[in-house]
């Protein structure tokens, strides 16, 4: 009786946390905020480690997209401790990344790029290509807002060439936008519009229009010049 319980709860702190994902997605992030909470009280209470892990992580993602930046941190660096404790290298390289990008956005440049180059380090060992193709990404953007677009276009090619290969759309439109911005700033406005083009097109095809119109919005300042 009890482990029919146990086993109740532990699918309810599932269920929370992929209500918490859907809400998330569909940017509802106060929503998404209380179902990972509830998920997290819920694994807290039966020691489920990993649940735990993938709760915090989502919820700096949260906190992150709201702005709270210091919530977010803390909450990464949580889910960082439980993944080193279990020995979750995936989780490591993860959390890595997102505690980088918390990072970018606090302006704590030097302090990104340890996390991101740590990230990639551990996905090149666990040879996993997504992951390796989002921390070019993520380094591409360090690079861009430190000023270097030489090297930022270098990790955001490297970035699509595997996401290309491996097929993430998602991925080919996000790293296609962040190129755009690097030719546009490099006054190489043609080369702008063709990669700008390509990810409206993408996006459009996977269903994102939030970000379609950002990108509509950068092509139609360069059309109007």
């Amino acid at each position: 009786m009890i482990d029919k319980k146990l086993g109740l709860l532990e699918g309810m702190a599932s269920q929370y946390g992929n209500l918490g994902v859907i809400y998330a997605t569909k940017g509802e992030l106060d929503k998404a905020k209380e179902m990972f909470k509830k998920s997290l009280e819920i694994a807290e209470k039966l020691g489920l480690l990993e649940v735990m892990t993938g709760n915090y992580g989502n919820l700096g993602v949260v906190y992150r997209r709201k702005g709270e930046l210091d919530k977010a941190e803390e909450m990464h660096k949580k889910a960082l401790g439980i993944n080193e404790k279990i020995g979750l290298l995936e989780g490591m390289a993860t959390q890595y990344g997102n505690l980088g990008n918390v990072y970018i956005d606090k302006s704590e440049l030097d302090k990104a790029e340890v996390m991101f180059k740590k990230s990639l380090e551990i996905n090149k060992k666990l040879g996993r290509p997504g992951g390796i193709a989002i921390q070019y990404g993520n380094l591409g953007v360090f690079y861009q807002t430190h000023g270097e677009l030489d090297k930022a276009e270098q990790m955001y090619l490297k970035a699509l060439e595997i996401d290309n290969k491996i097929g993430v759309l998602e991925g080919v439109a996000r790293h296609c936008a962040n190129l755009g911005l690097i030719y546009q700033k490099c006054g190489n406005l043609d080369k702008a519009q063709q990669y700008w083009e390509k990810a409206i097109n993408l996006y459009m095809k996977i269903g994102i229009p939030n970000e379609v119109k950002k990108v509509e919005r950068l092509l139609g300042e360069i059309k109007d010049k």
